[in-house]
């Protein structure tokens, strides 16, 4: 069955029982976000697609302005490269903006001449506005992986003569056995990237909560509670291995809208401590733009209630602290088994677009919503939950 499968190569395999019978495979609770960690300033960036450089430039402008967002990441797919032109920076550039060329490798065709072309041209006139250059690899074939290595290679070069940073490699399906093993072949190679770059689009298909009862082999994930913190953990812990201190995660869209697991995905990513940059979607934005403009520079405090059918997420500033909370398995929770009455009429509640709940609507559900207090508040937080009310008909109507 594997022959379909040429990513499970002898090389491969051993590779991968390398990493299952070291140290790297064990954390405590790992699977759970470390407390008392700042996320970042300028935390987070935006992935730009070729479409939205052309169809929507002032509005690219206008949501970098408003939301003080400094980092994009251009996306330019192997099979388009005759669309990118550099010219696509020139309304950015005057508003502090930092770019990072990212080549997702769509085939095998040949493109170097290409995209050695396009580097020359942008590098050119817009050097100093360029932060980093990326590649992307999106199949785990044998041809995907000679390919990529080639590319790299001819990027790698040109990205060093020009003292520019090189991103990567962004490896599809975010499978830290295979990025150990491509590592290793880069360190051999003296090309190791200076940015490990992670896309994270697959893991928004699932709840970003669960445990994987599968994690390379059966019955391997749950055995370590693999879930989407502790692989990131463990792609961290890879990279530290190989002098890569600095991490950059992306989200792009499959869709055409960001989905609840989307949005809990992205509180979890926050959490987690483990990435510099959150590079998110340009469109449809709406949902994640509230978590922009008000998580930069907060302390995540910690998750609470840890191992159960709901996740509470305490991230704390000097003015204010929020909690970000959903249910899972599409539950519905009555928030009085979580606060008392009095710390409920003292929040602002919003929900995941930003706009304020009415405490009359107030109820728990798979979609993430936010309770914000000023920093002085004492949140009397219920210790032991009382039983939980999954119907949703018997939500207490708060007013």
């Amino acid at each position: 069955m594997f022959k379909k499968f040429s990513f499970f190569n002898r090389a491969f395999l051993k590779n991968a029982l390398s990493l299952i019978l070291s140290h790297k495979l064990f954390f405590n609770d790992g699977h759970i976000p470390p407390k008392n960690h700042k996320i970042p300033n300028h935390f987070f960036g935006l992935s730009l697609t070729i479409e939205d450089l052309i169809e929507d430039p002032i509005g690219v402008v206008e949501m970098c302005r408003q939301h003080k967002i400094q980092d994009v990441t251009l996306l330019i797919p192997s099979n388009r490269i005759g669309e990118f032109s550099p010219t696509f920076m020139d309304d950015l550039m005057g508003h502090d903006i930092k770019f990072n060329l990212k080549l997702v490798l769509v085939d095998q065709e040949d493109i170097y001449l290409q995209w050695r072309e396009l580097l020359d041209l942008t590098l050119l006139g817009y050097q100093k506005h360029i932060a980093s250059i990326e590649i992307e690899m999106i199949s785990f074939s044998q041809e995907a992986l000679h390919a990529f290595l080639n590319i790299w290679a001819t990027t790698f070069n040109m990205a060093r003569l020009k003292k520019i940073k090189v991103a990567g490699p962004s490896i599809p399906s975010f499978s830290p056995f295979f990025n150990d093993m491509v590592f290793k072949f880069l360190k051999d190679k003296y090309q190791l990237p200076d940015i490990h770059t992670i896309n994270l689009t697959n893991e928004m298909d699932k709840e970003p909560e669960l445990i994987y009862s599968n994690f390379l082999i059966p019955k391997l994930g749950k055995f370590f509670k693999f879930n989407l913190i502790k692989k990131l953990a463990l792609i961290q812990r890879i990279a530290e291995s190989s002098n890569i201190k600095t991490i950059y995660g992306a989200i792009e869209l499959k869709r055409h809208e960001i989905t609840s697991y989307t949005l809990r995905a992205i509180s979890l990513l926050i959490a987690c401590g483990r990435l510099t940059k959150l590079y998110l979607p340009y469109r449809n934005a709406e949902g994640v733009l509230f978590l922009v403009d008000r998580m930069e520079g907060m302390t995540y405090m910690g998750s609470l209630f840890n191992d159960m059918p709901f996740e509470i997420h305490h991230f704390k500033n000097d003015k204010e602290q929020m909690h970000a909370i959903w249910a899972r398995d599409d539950k519905t929770l009555n928030p009085e088994n979580f606060y008392h009455i009095e710390d409920i009429y003292a929040a602002k509640i919003y929900d995941s677009h930003g706009d304020i709940i009415d405490l009359t609507q107030f109820k728990i559900t798979d979609t993430p919503i936010y309770l914000v207090w000023r920093s002085m508040d004492p949140i009397i937080f219920i210790d032991t939950p009382k039983v939980l009310d999954f119907n949703a008909t018997n939500i207490m109507a708060l007013s």
